[in-house]
């Protein structure tokens, strides 16, 4: 029997980002635009798939990114960046290359190239706007991109350079007084802008060389317009009238594009956002007044609006979007940092919800790519840390079966405690217990190999490390100096620089950033206690919060995919602590508690966040729960056995299988995930060196 001290098991999972890129079909949409204000039809598309969703937060300066599942319209965290400049309004082009965002306090339009692999975004050259821009949308060509600017009254009109995205100014056309919104037509030969302040709607033809707008005869309107959208086929403009609660809706001239009045429905309250769906039978609106989504059939012969039945959102909701294959609804909710998704009745168009994501700070706009082939997040790596052999041992992992094949094993420093890949899944980070410091790998890509890098200093008895979202930041639990240790990232090398430590309650053994990036915790041994830390998006550094209290010897802590629940597997109490994340400030309010097996080491949850593993290492099993999609309570499921003494759970990147380091019989204890119940399955075993206590795996999208 090999020594049970107190150690600890963090296991992390990566997912590194392939898709298949859309070749630009012209005017048949690979990318359908979703944003507030509205954002232009646009016909059905072939590409009718979502991929990647972006969502504007105007209080952090943070550009949100996730992948899409298909078949659940579930968003997945998948990063973010960070501005210079505060957006509120994103649209992404046809082709799902670029992503646009205007900056009312700098006066500016960012420009953002789309990584067609993996849906990360890139900074472009900047573009000066108007006077304090608002809405944005590309039009559907995707040679053009409008702004909106508030305070000089005025459309922006820009350019779109086929290679890379950059924008040309061209001269901008006067609008009315205050364009809070502006929008294409699905044929490209039209825009309109809703004015906040001068009670009407400006009409425009586009040029169809230049993109230039030329004025038409306004359509008067009630004062305080906030978003315009028009319809797919191109026949109905419809405005949410922010002051009056209502919609107003108007049929559109095909030869000239004016717009005639028709049945104003009141509906919601303070309605911030309209949007119809990509069948033209559905129109949805945002109420910021009163927290709720409305739903109106739509006559498909004159356009009039029968509203049905709202359905609550979150606070202030100020967008809603629907999905490219028109069977979800999104709304962003700036007061409560939350995303909630809906199904929609392809009968009646009436929402059903489903569950909420975290956001960051104030979520506003939301843009969305489509394409032929959905995301697949597809398992490729894994890597286990032995700690009586001081290696790692790396594996190919078959997306089919699950099953892992052992190559070449790596030497590491002392005590490979924990190890964790970067998001892009060229890096890898072990923290050496013994030698108080972090050790750097780059990891060939083709066979999951290791190349020592140059290590860095940690605190005392470093137990684990985590990576944030982005990839910039690093984060090292130190046990025998009680803080946690802080590193840059060099996002092209993977080198570590040492920031600044902050200190954690007594002995942290497991250190985790919550999926949005925002919040950090720390499970603290000796203490009983669970740290919470606030994320700077800037630089990293970490804002201590309130500490709260969980079960005895906290070892190993995980926050669900969501962001919305963090779980402690407390391994001298034998139980599971449950807790619910204020999206707000990150701080932990206590659920119920339940029972694990003996001892649990290490716990986590599936990328669906339906389900909860936890390795129980003096009773060699994996416990089971299922996840309540509500409150995040835990209703245990039947456990699984697992190998002699069971460290460490990890569930891989595509949620189909789990794989358990078991510590005393050296060996990766591999199981196939039931879809429907969760329960785990005995695939095969692994090979491992002496003493594996960590098991880690890295993945692609494609």
């Amino acid at each position: 029997m090999k020594n049970k001290n107190n150690y600890t098991v963090i296991v992390i999972l990566l997912t590194a980002l392939a898709v298949t890129a859309c070749g630009n079909k012209g005017t048949t949409f690979n990318s359908l635009l979703l944003l507030l204000g509205g954002g232009g039809g646009g016909a059905p598309s072939s590409h009718t798939l979502p991929r990647f969703a972006y969502v504007a937060n105007t209080a952090d300066g943070a550009i949100s990114a996730y992948t899409v599942d298909d078949q659940s319209g579930r968003l997945r965290h998948n990063g973010y960046i960070v501005s210079e400049y505060f957006h509120t309004f994103i649209a992404a082009d046809p082709s799902g290359r670029f992503l646009y965002a205007p900056s009312e306090g700098d006066d500016n339009v960012s420009v953002y190239t789309i990584n067609q692999d993996t849906g990360a975004l890139t900074a472009g050259t900047a573009v000066a706007a108007g006077d304090g821009p608002r809405s944005v949308v590309v039009d559907p060509t995707g040679r053009f991109v409008y702004v909106s600017n508030y305070f000089s009254n005025n459309i922006s009109v820009y350019t779109i350079d086929q290679s890379t995205g950059a924008l040309t100014p061209g001269t901008p056309a006067d609008s009315g007084t205050s364009p809070q919104s502006v929008t294409v037509d699905p044929t490209g030969r039209f825009a309109y802008a809703a004015n906040f302040a001068s009670s009407i709607i400006s009409v425009y033809t586009i040029n169809q060389t230049t993109g230039a707008l030329t004025p038409g005869i306004a359509a008067t309107a009630d004062f305080g317009l906030q978003s315009i959208t028009v319809d797919p086929s191109g026949r109905f403009v419809y405005a949410a009238d922010y002051n009056s609660n209502a919609i107003m809706m108007f049929t559109i001239d095909q030869t000239t594009g004016a717009l005639t009045a028709g049945t104003t429905v009141l509906e919601g309250n303070q309605p911030a956002c309209v949007v119809v769906d990509p069948t033209g039978r559905f129109l949805f609106a945002a109420n910021k007044g009163n927290d709720t989504i409305s739903v109106c059939r739509i006559d498909q012969t004159t356009g009039a609006l029968t509203p049905g039945t709202a359905v609550p959102s979150g606070d202030n909701p100020k967008s809603v979007v629907v999905d490219p294959s028109g069977r979800f609804v999104y709304a962003t909710n700036s007061g409560g940092n939350t995303i909630s998704r809906y199904t929609i009745s392809q009968s009646t168009g009436a929402l059903t919800f489903e569950r909420t994501i975290s956001a960051h700070s104030a979520p506003a706009s939301m843009a969305m790519t489509s394409g032929v082939d959905p995301v697949a997040h597809v398992p490729k790596f894994a890597y286990a840390g032995n700690i009586f052999t001081d290696n790692i041992f790396v594996y190919t992992i078959n997306a089919t079966t699950g099953a892992l094949s052992a190559g070449t094993a790596t030497a590491a420093v002392n005590n490979p405690y924990s190890i964790c890949v970067d998001p892009t899944g060229r890096f890898a980070y072990a923290a050496s217990n013994s030698d108080d410091s972090i050790s750097v790998y780059a990891i060939d890509q083709t066979t999951g190999a290791l190349t020592p890098g140059t290590a860095v200093d940690s605190g005392d008895g470093p137990y684990s490390v985590a990576i944030d979202p982005t990839g910039r930041f690093a984060y090292a639990a130190n046990h025998a100096s009680d803080n946690i240790s802080r590193y840059t990232i060099d996002t092209v090398t993977g080198a570590l620089t040492v920031g600044s430590a902050v200190a954690a309650g007594d002995g942290p053994l497991s250190i985790i950033v919550d999926p949005s990036g925002r919040f950090a915790y720390a499970a603290n041994f000796s203490s009983n206690t669970i740290s919470v830390y606030s994320i700077n998006p800037a630089n990293g550094i970490l804002a201590p919060g309130i500490a709260v209290p969980t079960g005895t010897n906290p070892r190993s802590i995980v926050v669900d995919p969501t962001g919305r629940f963090l779980y402690a597997a407390n391994g001298g109490s034998d139980t599971i602590s449950v807790y619910t994340i204020d999206q707000l400030f990150g701080g932990l309010t206590a659920g119920t508690t339940v029972a694990a097996g003996d001892a649990p080491h290490s716990v986590v949850v599936d990328p669906t966040g339906r389900f909860l593993y936890a390795a129980n290492a003096n009773s060699d099993t994996i416990s089971m729960y299922r996840i309540d999609q509500t409150s995040g309570a835990l209703i245990p499921g039947t456990a699984a056995a697992a190998g002699d003494y069971p460290y460490s759970i990890v569930v891989d990147a595509s949620g189909r299988f789990a794989y358990a380091a078991n510590y005393n019989d050296d060996s990766i204890s591999v199981y196939t995930i039931d879809q429907s119940t969760g329960g785990l399955t005995a695939n095969s075993t692994a090979g491992a060196g002496d003493a594996p206590v960590i098991i880690t795996s890295s993945g692609v999208i494609r």
